[in-house]
């Protein structure tokens, strides 16, 4: 029998043809990771976490497939298992730690806060599963990842001022009133400061409430969106340097929107707003 090492590069280079990003397996073994020093002998203890149910590619599927003398590696995240609330929450969108595949038992999530590189030539010893079923899906995925990895770190005290907001967004998201239905009508709410995140004095902001499109959303009356969760924003108790510009909110869509105004402001990680995972369409 030909082992790993002997395979030849054509082979390999076939095999990982048949990877994509979300692509998981159940055997892999333990999970790797490093903790604290046991002793000045050994400064570094590698830990091996048991308690994984297999690992999700989390690489770019044209990095996957890319020569492995040009990239050798891969990276994974490990599956784990979740109670039902916390599954309900990873849905909602409020758990961005987590992740959603297709094909795995019930209660087995992505966990994004553990990574691990494996090399390419083991990656195609394992038996490949498909973790996102469609285009749909697989777009779903990705945006997860860009939501945990490229999440803005906004300043403490413009978080503080948004507690208000985000409870608001969280407890009536999915409610059967005029608030609920606006909100369910709004794709993502992005934040514009009209002076540096770092500026002592004063910092007005802006929010971008971007819009599903024309025949997507709930409720198509733009004014009605506007009146319906105005009050939640204007009643904002500011901290810091922050406050409310005038005009402070600015209802729009995709395609309304300048490149400018959409790379100019910052995306709010608020519920299902931001990239949660829509199984009602």
């Amino acid at each position: 029998m030909v082992s790993q090492e002997d395979a030849p590069a054509d082979d390999i280079q076939d095999r990982l043809a048949e990877w994509q990003q979300g692509d998981f397996t159940i055997d892999c073994g333990d999970l790797l990771f490093l903790d604290l020093p046991v002793s000045e002998e050994e400064p570094y203890e590698p830990v091996f976490d048991e308690g994984v149910a297999g690992c999700v590619v989390i690489s770019q599927t044209c990095d996957i497939v890319r020569e492995t003398e040009i990239l050798p590696n891969v990276t994974v995240c490990p599956l784990v298992e979740v109670n039902a609330q916390r599954k309900s929450d990873i849905e909602k969108g409020q758990a961005p730690r987590y992740g959603l595949i297709d094909g795995v038992q019930e209660g087995i999530v992505v966990d994004f806060s553990r990574a691990m590189s494996v090399s390419k030539n083991l990656l195609v010893t394992w038996e490949r599963q498909r973790g996102c079923s469609d285009e749909k899906h697989g777009i779903e995925f990705a945006r997860s990842l860009e939501r945990f990895f490229g999440r803005f770190a906004f300043p403490d005290a413009f978080n503080e001022s948004l507690k208000s907001l985000r409870k608001a967004i969280y407890s009536k998201h999915e409610k059967n009133s005029d608030l609920g239905a606006a909100l369910r009508s709004i794709r993502e709410l992005r934040a514009h400061p009209h002076a540096s995140w770092n500026d002592v004095d004063s910092v007005p902001i802006t929010f971008f409430v971007v819009l599903e499109g024309d025949g997507e959303r709930e409720v198509q009356d733009r004014n009605a969106i506007s009146k319906a969760i105005s009050e939640k924003f204007t009643g904002i108790e500011w901290h810091g340097p922050f406050s409310l510009h005038d005009p402070g909110l600015y209802l729009t869509t995709l395609s309304d929107m300048t490149a400018a105004e959409y790379l100019n402001s910052y995306p709010l990680d608020l519920n299902a707003l931001s990239y949660a995972r829509r199984f009602q369409k």
